[in-house]
């Protein structure tokens, strides 16, 4: 999935901004290439950028006390990462790598501090950024505690439908890449399950699978699934 220069420009993270005040943003930014798998950042690595996603997309993992990795979110394009970096000294709570070949913008930590002088308003986004972002954990913990499988799959598609999805004349195609691992773990389920799931739901023409896309064929069984106590609709 890709953005434009324009696009970035529209990134929530510069709501309430002047055109000139988000060009002055743009002006002082580097840009980052990274290739499908490398690592941005690490969990525990002090924050010393912030980033803003191009295109491309960045995959959010967060390491267990056991050593396994949990799949937080995704960062797609013109959403930020890294707004930590707006605290004094924070370390990244989470690591980020390139689910797909990505190309994003990036501003050092002291460049932050003194764009921050200028436009604050950009701070009072970045903590909004990360309110949703906590929001969006506590909900999908409640999900996972309260919520059966099939309802967790389909909040999972209509999240990641609101977040990346394209509308097409047969339904919301999801425009990131998605393995049915990556599924499972957002959905805190097992492969064999979603891949069961997905497979009821295709029969039903809920979805439709398009390689490693997923077609959203009819959002509102979808969110009938969601809020319902069945797991196959």
């Amino acid at each position: 999935m890709a953005s434009s220069p324009d696009g970035v420009r529209r990134s929530r993270m510069f709501d309430g901004l002047t055109d000139a005040e988000r060009d002055c943003w743009l002006d002082k930014a580097t840009t980052v290439t990274l290739k499908r798998g490398q690592t941005l950042a690490r969990q525990g690595e002090p924050a010393r950028s912030l980033y803003l996603v191009e295109s491309g997309f960045l995959k959010v993992l967060q390491l267990t006390a056991e050593g396994t990795e949990l799949i937080v979110r995704f960062v797609a394009p013109c959403e930020p990462f890294g707004g930590v970096v707006a605290l004094n000294n924070a370390p990244y709570p989470v690591t980020a790598t390139a689910a797909q070949p990505s190309v994003l913008r990036a501003w050092p930590r002291e460049v932050v501090a003194t764009l921050l002088k200028s436009t604050p308003q950009v701070s009072v986004n970045i903590m909004r950024e990360m309110a949703t972002h906590m929001t969006d954990a506590l909900t999908r913990v409640r999900e996972l505690t309260t919520a059966r499988v099939g309802q967790r799959l389909a909040h999972t598609l209509l999240r990641l439908g609101r977040q990346c999805g394209q509308k097409t004349p047969e339904g919301l195609l999801i425009t990131h890449p998605l393995t049915r691992q990556e599924l499972a773990d957002l959905t805190g389920t097992t492969l064999f399950t979603v891949s069961r799931t997905l497979s009821e739901w295709e029969g039903k023409g809920l979805l439709e699978t398009r390689k490693r896309l997923l077609l959203l064929r009819s959002l509102p069984r979808l969110e009938a699934l969601a809020g319902s106590d069945e797991d196959d609709g």
